[in-house]
């Protein structure tokens, strides 16, 4: 049994992460866009399925108010955001909270390529959990 949820999933697209982070020599130099796009040819040489600018429909009040454009989804259910920063911070990660809570998936990555050293963040939104959701009825 895993210890994390998806952990199946999350643990070959951390593994890729590495590849991608440690492959490329100037990473700061490659954009948000170029990098999601090396990490899903990485994935996808793992067997992954890896969709790069996903749209991700906005709503208020049950009523579309645009969409936004998620980094990478990889097997439909783990929404991934590249970003090239000193470190990671807590408006990152609210943003990939968003996606998650709009998605309605519980567990998602935020990967940053831009510090000397390799950056994962594993957010996890509880309300999206089914295991959880199961448990409360």
């Amino acid at each position: 049994m895993s210890k994390f949820l998806y952990e199946e999933l999350t643990g070959p697209i951390v593994a890729g992460y590495y590849a991608v982070f440690y492959g490329l020599r100037q990473r700061v130099g490659y954009s948000e866009f170029n990098l999601a796009e090396a990490l899903a040819i990485e994935l996808r040489g793992r067997g992954l399925r890896a969709l790069t600018q996903v749209a991700v429909q906005r709503r208020y009040a049950g009523r579309s108010i645009g969409s936004d454009m998620l980094d990478l989804l990889v097997n439909d259910l783990i929404p991934v955001e590249i970003k090239v920063a000193a470190r990671l911070t807590g408006k990152h990660e609210a943003q990939l909270r968003t996606y998650l809570l709009d998605l309605r998936q519980p567990v998602g990555l935020l990967l940053n390529f831009g510090g000397r050293l390799p950056e994962v963040r594993r957010v996890y939104e509880r309300a999206n959990d089914p295991s959880v959701a199961a448990a409360d009825r």
